[in-house]
């Protein structure tokens, strides 16, 4: 490996609207080398790589490649010195096909005076093919972006910064939609990566990942930089309290059943054609219910079916005794259900709102009287919930939440919910893209909700996750339930084998 770094940040420093975001960090990379960049949400991380892509400018600092000192105004800058980024957001045409995607904005042309408007297809198939061929690929160049599943899309991401010359690629959570066997396969083009003198940069939440692939570790706290350490010396509980500040327990490792008591919720053999079929379930008060499947197995058009953002063809859903005709999501909060997408910046959230907007949007009407708003009140629920969940945010409940990291995001939805007097609450992948320290305290969240009475239906493709906080899980396969287990019994030999159709 050589000794001198393919990449070196040094100094950096960046403040948005006065808050410093990125106070003095340097980070280095070096060819043939994974580096896990670690820290919670809000820790600087994003802003360091946006900063490496050109998207923001840094305020002081030096970047360097190979010992030259290089400036980055925009994206292309970053390009034209070899640094790629997959974002967990990916981006793609999903209607063109994967040669298109591969050859987008360099298209070859026939050529000539009259060819040189006119794209070769053939050529750009061949291209494509060779390209997926470095890799060892069998992706057929014909098939459209939106056809593939979520790795494939990611491996075509990953083509198409090797065809750019790639030298370094950030990787921001990679995993995070992926099933075990995913993830294992996109390790193996990691692996290969390393073999090219690539520098991967590598950013996940999911700990147990930085011991499979990373050399090195970086971790960031509070807009700082804490540590750079190789992997040999650190373990699980070193980067958790490097990354936290403080030591992180295991969380519920016992999990104990509520009392028995009426359902809260009941759905009764839940069908959408094609979809998932004969569904039936109940959470009664006091109870976490986890359902868990492999990625398609139906559980997130499930819940939205609950919720009334999806149409069902067969079966009932009651609420506390009384059947509740949902047809659609205000129907369902009539009825006391709330709902926390798995896509929260898409549906969970009003970016360009406040928090506290965002945390009344779902109970303005209490909020009224005599057809005026009031506010003193309004502003007294939201600093209840602020301070009950735990809400981090930098300028109070007036900044807009697109600000606020992915965990104080979550709990502001949680809060929207609460504040609304739901009876029953539904998440999709709560801690999805959530860093480990606000993963502990959502988790705490809904234990203490769950102690106050609210039933809680929770969906989960971590194994790990489900097994910590439901009190009865259920698995899912091609849209039937496959098993039923009590937490205290259950282990993860038994969801895997249930969530991939077997029974016993």
């Amino acid at each position: 490996m050589n000794s001198l770094p393919l990449l070196e940040m040094k100094q950096i420093h960046k403040s948005f609207f006065g808050v410093k975001v990125l106070d003095d960090v340097s980070l280095t990379a070096r060819a043939g080398e994974v580096l896990e960049l670690l820290g919670e949400n809000g820790a600087g991380k994003s802003t360091l790589i946006k900063i490496l892509n050109g998207d923001y400018q840094m305020d002081s600092g030096e970047i360097s490649i190979e010992g030259e000192r290089v400036i980055f105004r925009e994206p292309y800058d970053a390009e034209a010195k070899g640094i790629h980024m997959i974002y967990q957001e990916q981006h793609y045409v999903p209607e063109l096909s994967v040669a298109e995607n591969l050859m987008l904005g360099n298209l070859p042309t026939r050529g000539g005076l009259i060819g040189r408007w006119t794209v070769d297809w053939n050529r750009m198939r061949a291209l494509a093919a060779e390209r997926l061929q470095v890799l060892n690929l069998k992706i057929d160049p014909d098939s459209k972006m939106k056809d593939l599943t979520v790795v494939e899309r990611q491996i075509v991401e990953i083509v198409k910064a090797l065809s750019a010359e790639a030298r370094i690629i950030v990787m921001d959570e990679p995993t995070a939609a992926l099933t075990p066997p995913e993830v294992e396969r996109l390790f193996q083009i990691i692996e290969d990566l390393k073999q090219r003198n690539v520098a991967v940069i590598y950013i996940s939440h999911r700990l147990d990942e930085v011991f499979r692939i990373a050399q090195r570790v970086t971790v960031l706290r509070d807009g700082r930089h804490v540590a750079t350490r190789p992997i040999e010396e650190l373990t699980l509980a070193s980067v958790v309290e490097l990354m936290v500040g403080r030591a992180v327990e295991s969380h519920h490792s016992e999990t104990t059943m509520p009392d028995a008591s009426a359902p809260v919720l009941e759905v009764n053999r839940l069908t959408r054609y094609g979809v998932f079929e004969d569904v039936s379930l109940t959470v009664r008060a006091g109870e976490i219910v986890g359902i868990f499947g492999l990625m398609g197995s139906g559980q997130i058009p499930l819940t939205q079916s609950i919720f009334g953002a999806e149409p069902v063809d067969e079966g009932t859903i009651t609420v506390n005794g009384q059947a509740a005709a949902i047809r659609s999501p205000q129907d369902a909060q009539r009825a006391g259900i709330g709902f926390v997408p798995i896509d929260r910046k898409v549906n969970g959230i009003v970016k360009g709102q406040s928090v506290r907007n965002n945390i009344t949007l779902s109970n303005w009407r209490e909020l009224a009287q005599a057809g005026f708003f009031r506010q003193k009140r309004e502003k007294e629920h939201v600093q209840r919930w602020v301070e009950a969940l735990a809400i981090r945010m930098a300028g109070g409940s007036e900044v807009p939440i697109r600000f606020l990291s992915g965990g104080n995001q979550q709990k502001a939805i949680l809060a929207r919910w609460l504040e609304a007097d739901a009876k029953v609450l539904i998440l999709n992948e709560p801690t999805w893209g959530v860093d480990v320290g606000a993963r502990a305290d959502i988790y705490d969240q809904l234990e203490k909700l769950a102690q106050q009475g609210l039933a809680v239906l929770v969906v989960s493709s971590d194994i790990q996750e489900i097994l910590a906080i439901s009190h009865r899980i259920l698995t899912l396969y091609r849209g039937r339930l496959t098993g039923e287990f009590v937490r205290a019994s259950a282990t993860q030999e038994q969801l895997l084998a249930a969530a991939a159709g077997k029974t016993a």
